[in-house]
C-alpha cells in the first residue's frame, strides 16, 4: 500500500523534468549554418557575384582583401539581406582556355 502511494506521489514531481526536456532555444536554431558559395570578387572586393549570376555583399571586406577579380570558394555565413560574412577563403584556379591556329605547324600536313 504504501509503495502504491509512493508512485502516485513521485508521478506528478517527474512530469515537470520531462517538460524541461522539451524546452528548446530559439536562438540557438535560428543560427544561421554556414554555406558554400563560389562565384568572383568584385573590382572593390565589397561583393561577390556567384556562378548562378546572384550578387552578394560582403559584411567583411577585409576577408576578401587582394583578391579582387579572382574566382574564388567562400565559406560564409548568410543574412537575409543578401549580405555574407566570409569565414573561409579558396581561391579557384582559372579555368585553361585553347586557341585553334589554322596555321599552326599541327595543322599542316
Amino acid at each position: 500500500m504504501k509503495k502504491l502511494a509512493l508512485c502516485f506521489l513521485a508521478v506528478p514531481l517527474l512530469l515537470p523534468v520531462s517538460a524541461l526536456g522539451q524546452h528548446h532555444d530559439v536562438a540557438k536554431s535560428s543560427a544561421a549554418k554556414p554555406i558554400t558559395i563560389s562565384g568572383l570578387v568584385s573590382d572593390d572586393g565589397k561583393a561577390l557575384t556567384a556562378k548562378n549570376g546572384e550578387s552578394w555583399s560582403i559584411a567583411n571586406p577585409g576577408g576578401l582583401a587582394g583578391h579582387e577579380n579572382q574566382h574564388v570558394k567562400i565559406r560564409c555565413e548568410t543574412s537575409a539581406d543578401h549580405r555574407v560574412r566570409v569565414l573561409s577563403l579558396k581561391i579557384l584556379a582559372k579555368p585553361a582556355t585553347y586557341h585553334a591556329n589554322p596555321g599552326d605547324s599541327a595543322f599542316r600536313r
